[in-house]
């Protein structure tokens, strides 16, 4: 009889860690996923520029070349000139 209750006890210790250990184990299926993107820089070099007065938000207009027909447009103010290029993280 008192084997028995060791047993027991034994058993019921081993069920109790192991619904503890997986209570309190993170969530391996999560419904957040992050997904590894890689990423790279490229230059980017300056094609055109333009000034416009009219415009006081953005009266110096950048456009820099990044590739096969794309073009990014920088807009700043008259008194920051525009870069010989820049460097785009894609």
């Amino acid at each position: 009889m008192k084997s028995l209750i060791i047993i027991l006890f034994f058993t019921l210790s081993v069920i109790l860690l192991f619904f503890i250990k997986n209570t309190y184990k993170p969530n391996e299926n999560s419904t957040v996923k992050t997904i590894n993107k890689k990423s790279s820089l490229i230059k980017c070099e300056l094609k055109n520029e333009i000034i416009d007065m009219k415009n006081l938000d953005s009266e110096r207009q950048c456009y820099y070349d990044c590739g096969k027909d794309d073009i990014v447009r920088v807009d700043t103010s008259i008194s920051y000139p525009c870069q010989n290029y820049i460097m785009e993280n894609r």
